[in-house]
């Protein structure tokens, strides 16, 4: 095809890429799942008239570049109403090479069924070999994604948490079953109700056994502006069961534990972040992002108006990247993998295990900071408002991640079931998921 005849084709695959993934954003904005968990809650998408004006809300780009804190969510959001006209196909996919069959899957599974834009990072052996976008970075625009823009990883980003702290328990600067709390406590100015929260320790928090609540009205629901606010309410309030007892996903933990390295390390969370984990891997694009925070770079996702959940979460999913990114994060976890790594193997391990006395799904759990999976798989999830991620380091030596604008699929955990499917076309076999959870230590590990 000549270079006149492939504008069309493309003009035409953005034109279908904006138009189905603004219906099921103004959809999704709306009605979508708040919570950043392990499994949204399900988004109904309907289907609207051809020439239905949908009324997507979208956050004004910031124009200072400075990337050094977190900012306040002052930008005020603008609502966009957008003509569509949803054809009865996908859009083709411009692909050559050998990952098209992949990427006209991995298109075709979220494009149009509530994505608005999608961008996928694959890596074998630690040495990236595929990234690939579609869609749209900004409904308002229509500008084309590409794999350098920026994406709410979410819970992601307790990767990034979780590193930091097992550092500093390499470190010596604190053991990881040593009660945590005392000092964040005082700072924060509140009296503790329940006297478990004493014994809580990095552990706990790391591996959600801590006994805290899920607190979504906390974090999604407006009831905190900042994740100091949102800790005080944590650390005022009773737990659901003693420390080390049950396992209940809570972005409380991580909310707490980058305020924990705070206190720890006399630097601001964002900064240690930085300066002990990303810039050593080589990433330089990450930052810690406000709720209406988009940047030159940054995928516009679609928000509520009045929300601030990126500034309550903080350390627990107010990070964005890219799939590269997050592919090299889980990469550096893994020492058989080339460059710098910033945990010991025996760490790593650590991270991996299940907890003892803690009843998990069969097949699956959490281990600190990391989900794993019994087929010798491991990595992370992410869910805000219109945005998915998920990073996998599969056994076979491939590491691939996802980020995704949009409200589908509606449990993230589903993304690998469809890079599964991508990986099929191209006759490469996902590692079954068949084994339950080996048995968890005796005793906590050193």
């Amino acid at each position: 095809m000549t270079t006149q005849g492939r504008v069309p084709v493309r003009l035409l695959a953005l034109g279908v890429a904006l138009g189905l993934g603004l219906l099921a954003a103004g959809a999704g904005a709306l009605a979508a799942s708040s919570g950043l968990s392990s499994s949204p809650p399900t988004v109904a998408v309907g289907t609207l008239p051809p020439t239905t004006r949908v009324a997507v809300t979208v956050a004004r780009r910031a124009t200072d570049p400075s990337t050094s804190t977190l900012p306040p969510t002052t930008a005020a959001p603008t609502t966009v109403a957008v003509q569509t006209a949803p054809p009865a196909t996908a859009p083709p996919v411009v692909q050559t090479g050998e990952f098209a069959s992949f990427d006209e899957s991995l298109q075709s599974s979220l494009i149009g069924n509530g994505a608005l834009a999608v961008s996928v990072a694959v890596a074998r052996d630690g040495e990236m070999i595929h990234t690939a976008a579609f869609g749209v970075a900004d409904p308002a625009t229509g500008e084309a994604v590409t794999p350098a823009h920026r994406f709410r990883v979410a819970s992601n980003s307790k990767l990034l948490t979780a590193t930091a702290a097992m550092q500093l328990v390499e470190a010596g600067r604190v053991a990881l079953d040593e009660p945590v709390l005392a000092s964040l406590v005082s700072r924060l100015g509140v009296v503790p109700t329940d006297g478990g929260i004493a014994g809580i320790t990095l552990r706990h928090l790391l591996s959600h056994t801590s006994g805290f609540p899920q607190y979504e009205a906390t974090f999604f629901g407006g009831a905190a502006d900042t994740c100091e606010e949102a800790a005080a309410r944590g650390l005022s309030n009773g737990l659901l069961a003693p420390p080390g007892t049950t396992y209940r996903y809570s972005n409380m933990n991580f909310c707490v534990l980058g305020l924990v390295i705070e206190e720890l390390t006399g630097r601001p969370y964002e900064s240690v972040i930085l300066e002990r984990v990303l810039r050593p891997l080589g990433i330089d694009d990450m930052r810690l992002a406000g709720t209406y925070d988009v940047r030159p770079g940054d995928v516009a996702h679609p928000t509520t108006p009045g929300r601030t959940f990126m500034e309550a979460l903080a350390g627990a999913g107010a990070w964005i990247g890219t799939p590269t990114d997050l592919v090299a994060i889980i990469d550096g976890l893994d020492r058989s993998r080339p460059g710098w790594h910033p945990l010991s193997a025996a760490t790593v391990d650590q991270m991996q295990a299940p907890q003892p006395g803690i009843g998990y799904s069969s097949g699956r759990w959490y281990g600190l900071g990391l989900r794993v999976w019994a087929d010798g798989t491991w990595g992370h999830t992410g869910t805000v408002e219109n945005a998915r991620s998920m990073v996998i380091r599969r056994p076979d030596g491939i590491t691939w991640a996802v980020t995704v604008s949009g409200n589908t699929p509606s449990n993230t955990d589903r993304l690998r079931g469809l890079v599964d499917r991508a990986f099929a076309t191209m006759g490469i076999p996902a590692p079954p998921e068949t084994a339950p959870p080996p048995p968890a230590p005796a005793a906590a590990p050193p």
